[in-house]
């Protein structure tokens, strides 16, 4: 081992124990051309992500000309616009260079709950340095969503501020925001009004909901506790039209549909992917064994198969992993326990498995480690469910709804990794079975069709639950994902004829 290596390795351990903005560390491995440790760098880099240092690791990534890095630099930016409000009060962004500050406000993706919290950030920006910066707001007060301002709160904040008061440019954009405000065919004409102050921020996030028997697919806003159709009716082929009892991932540009049954008897171990760009189907490798009602997740990239039904009705404790890089199923190490109709998640780079049936409802849950290929049983649930929604959430494990096989729950408990003990979250508004389970917008939502349309929705902040949409619909299973990172969020707004259309070049999983 050269010592080169043996330097890097060292640093390497210590960076991962206590990580600081010291990047010395991947210049010298790519400079010694270590490739092994390249890769762990940048890994330990990205998980430490946080609002006090994305903004001086997307300075690092855009000044040096290192492959690895143009990922960290669209990771570290995605972080910085998707927590724009925490990132805007650090000591990291009152350094930020005028073009740097200009697009990141410029940002369509940009995720603040109120549009002033944009206008107060240039604020404190500028009168950090108020003799060399007031200039700036000529650059910068364009990039502010004005017309998504309260009218009052601009004549009152905006136009009488003293930074934009004397700076006539500035002063002018104001009055004219104004102006449309109270004549809005004004944003029609020839006036030279830039319609961009008046364009809506994009979620950061879409919320996707596929029909388990009408096989279509709907968005949520969560901005506007709103619904959209994406995809009606896609074009199926005839045998997989009659594939009930399924699973689905997003991986990629595309969903999953994994396993489910024939003509209510026969499991399948049958794969089709739904590409939502090209709206287009195709059947991928078969899984090495049929599974119904099998747990599906996502973990660096490959899809995770686990338990479910057999051929012969009896259920499964193996588990498989799909590479979509090779198209190929392989086997992974079995589960302690047999399980079907249970839920699955993904926390600290770990598949965590929760519940589920076998020859009774279980409360038993287990994780997965893939560096080990090694299940490990952990401390049981407090009720026995199946049917029930698992997800990670603020670092933990949260088990909710489903049936203790004589009830439909509301219950829900949550999972310590650290202590490795459960204990208990309010109860949800309804009781769910049948429904799926996700993380947007730092909160939890719930979706289910059975008994109408519902969305719920749990925030830590409050420990509550609130009922977000409900309206009626007919009875369906659904299943659900998270997708953002999108690079043109707009396609995913209602075109002229109602559909929506998706652009994903870049898109990330949040969450199963």
């Amino acid at each position: 081992m050269s010592t080169e290596y043996r330097n890097c390795q060292q640093k390497y351990n210590k960076l991962n124990e206590s990580f600081s903005n010291n990047f010395d560390l991947m210049m010298e491995v790519h400079q010694f051309n270590v490739k092994s440790l390249e890769q762990t760098c940048f890994d330990v880099l990205k998980d430490h992500l946080c609002p006090e240092n994305c903004i001086g690791l997307w300075q690092f990534a855009n000044a040096c000309y290192i492959p690895i890095l143009f990922q960290l630099k669209y990771e570290a930016f995605h972080f910085i616009c998707e927590n724009f409000e925490e990132v805007s009060l650090c000591e990291e962004f009152l350094q930020l260079a005028e073009q740097e500050l200009a697009e990141i406000l410029d940002q369509d993706g940009l995720t603040v709950t109120q549009e002033s919290t944009v206008y107060q950030s240039v604020l404190r920006w500028i009168n950090h340095m108020p003799e060399e910066r007031q200039g700036a707001i000529s650059t910068l007060l364009p990039k502010v969503r004005l017309g998504l301002m309260d009218k009052s709160y601009i004549t009152d904040n905006v136009l009488n501020n003293d930074v934009v008061k004397t700076n006539p440019e500035s002063h002018l954009l104001v009055s004219d925001t104004l102006k449309v405000m109270s004549q809005p065919s004004l944003l029609c004409s020839e006036s030279g009004i830039n319609n961009t102050l008046f364009c809506r921020r994009l979620p950061n996030a879409v919320l996707l909901m596929f029909r388990i028997y009408s096989k279509t697919i709907e968005a949520f806003d969560y901005r506007t506790n709103s619904w959209i159709t994406v995809h009606t009716h896609p074009s199926l082929e005839d045998t997989m039209a009659h594939l009930l009892f399924y699973s689905t991932v997003f991986l990629g540009r595309c969903f999953y549909i994994v396993g489910g049954v024939l003509r209510w008897t026969d499991p399948s171990n049958r794969v089709w992917r739904f590409n939502l760009v090209t709206h287009t189907w195709q059947e991928m490798s078969p899984m090495q064994e049929s599974r119904s009602f099998v747990s599906v997740t996502v973990l660096k990239g490959c899809i995770y198969a686990m338990g479910g039904y057999r051929d012969d009705g009896t259920s499964l404790r193996t588990a498989e992993r799909y590479q979509p890089n090779i198209n190929q199923w392989t086997f992974i190490a079995s589960m302690n326990e047999e399980r079907i109709r249970a839920s699955c998640t993904t926390l600290n780079n770990k598949i965590y498995i929760c519940g589920g049936r076998s020859n009774k409802v279980l409360n038993t849950a287990e994780y997965y480690n893939p560096d080990t290929n090694q299940w490990t049983l952990i401390t049981p649930m407090g009720t026995p469910r199946c049917d029930l929604g698992v997800v990670a959430y603020m670092g933990h494990i949260f088990a909710v709804g489903g049936r203790d096989g004589f009830r439909d729950l509301r219950s829900a408990e949550a999972y310590d990794p650290v202590t490795n003990t459960w204990y208990d979250v309010p109860e949800m508004v309804h009781r769910h079975r049948y429904f799926d389970i996700a993380v947007m917008n730092k909160q939890i939502f719930v979706v289910s069709c059975r008994t109408g349309k519902i969305v719920e929705c749990y925030d830590y902040t409050t420990n509550t639950w609130s009922v977000v949409f409900s309206g009626m619909d007919h009875n369906d299973w659904v299943k659900c994902c998270v997708i953002s990172g999108l690079p043109n969020m707009a396609d995913s707004c209602p075109s002229s004829d109602g559909m929506v259309l998706f652009s994903l070049d870049q898109p990330e999983l949040v969450m199963i």
